[in-house]
C-alpha cells in the first residue's frame, strides 16, 4: 500500500457461480473525511465494475438505511462511516447474501421457496430487515456526536432539551406505528408487540403478570445498554432508547399508562415494567 492510499478489503460472492465467499483487496486513494461508501465508489468506478453494493441511489444521507453494512466489523452505514487505513467490508449477515455487499431480507414462508425476482428483491431491501438493536446502535453513532457538537455550540440544557423533544415526537409516531402492524391498541395487542423489541436477544424479559388491566414484567437483560457503554456514549443511553418508552406507550394507546422506577441503563439490576389500563 502507497503512501496516500488505503487498503480495501470486500466480502465477495457470488450464489449463481462461487462455491463459497471471499475477499478481495484494493488499492484506494485516500482523502480525509472518506467514507466507506466513497471507497467502494471507486472501486466500482476505476477497478471493478461487477461489485455489488448500495450505492448513493438511496439517500446517501444515512436515513434509508438501505446501505447497512459492516466496518472492520462493527455495523454502521456504509455512507456515513468514515475510514482510514486498511479496512474490511462486510454485508450485515452473510448468511442472507444476495451478491456481494447486498443482503436480501428473509422471505415470508409462501415464498421461501421461491427465486425472487427482481421486483421482489428490491421490495425486500429495506429497513425492516435490520433487527432493531443494530438500528438504535446505527441511531447512536450518528445522534451522539450530533448531540455533542449541539452541547457545544448551545449548551447542555438546550441541546438534550431539543434532542428529548425530537425523540418524544418520533417516538409517539412509533407507537402509532406498532399499532398499525399488530392489528390494534388493546392491552392483548400490546402484549403481541412487546416481544417484538426483544428480536436478536435484545432484551431479556421476566413476565410477572398479565391480565385485562395490568400487565407486569421485568427486564433482567438489556443489551442497548451493552453497546452504548461499548461505544462509550452511555451518558445518552437514556434519551436515545429509555425515554422513548413513554412516549410510545402514549402513541400505541393513550389510555396505557407505563410506570417505571429504575433502569438497568442508569445503573439498576432490572428494568421494572409496570402497566395499567385507565377506564
Amino acid at each position: 500500500m502507497s503512501k496516500g492510499t488505503m487498503k480495501v478489503n470486500v466480502f465477495r460472492f457470488d450464489p449463481a457461480v462461487d462455491s463459497k465467499p471471499h475477499y478481495q483487496s484494493y488499492e484506494v486513494p485516500f482523502e480525509r473525511g472518506m467514507s466507506a461508501m466513497d471507497a467502494l465508489d471507486y472501486i466500482y468506478q476505476n477497478l471493478d465494475g461487477t461489485l455489488a453494493y448500495y450505492d448513493h441511489a438511496g439517500c446517501s444521507l444515512g436515513i434509508c438505511g438501505r446501505c447497512t453494512g459492516k466496518v472492520n466489523g462493527k455495523p454502521g452505514l456504509l455512507c456515513q462511516t468514515q475510514v482510514q487505513g486498511e479496512i474490511t467490508l462486510d454485508p450485515l449477515s452473510k448468511g442472507k447474501v444476495l451478491k456481494d455487499l447486498v443482503a436480501i431480507k428473509a422471505k415470508s414462508k409462501a415464498l421461501e421457496h421461491e427465486t425472487p425476482t427482481e421486483g421482489e428483491v428490491a421490495m425486500e431491501h429495506d429497513i425492516n430487515s435490520v433487527s432493531i438493536l443494530i438500528r438504535r446502535e446505527i441511531e447512536a453513532l450518528i445522534a451522539a456526536p450530533l448531540i455533542n457538537a449541539f452541547v457545544e455550540e448551545f449548551g447542555r440544557e438546550k441541546a438534550l432539551e431539543v434532542s428529548r423533544k425530537v425523540i418524544r415526537n418520533l417516538a409517539h409516531e412509533s407507537g402509532k406505528v406498532l399499532a398499525a402492524f399488530v392489528g390494534g391498541n388493546s392491552p392483548e395487542h400490546l402484549a403481541r408487540a412487546i416481544p417484538l423489541f426483544s428480536q436478536g436477544g435484545a432484551l431479556e424479559l421476566e413476565v410477572l403478570e398479565t391480565s385485562g388491566k395490568t400487565a407486569a414484567a421485568n427486564v433482567t437483560r438489556c443489551r442497548f445498554a451493552e453497546m452504548y457503554k461499548e461505544h462509550g456514549i452511555e451518558e445518552f443511553g437514556y434519551l436515545l432508547s429509555c425515554g422513548r418508552d413513554f412516549d410510545l406507550i402514549e402513541g400505541f394507546n393513550p389510555k396505557i399508562k407505563l410506570s417505571r422506577t429504575q433502569t438497568i441503563m442508569e445503573g439498576a439490576d432490572f428494568c421494572d415494567f409496570r402497566f395499567t389500563v385507565e377506564g
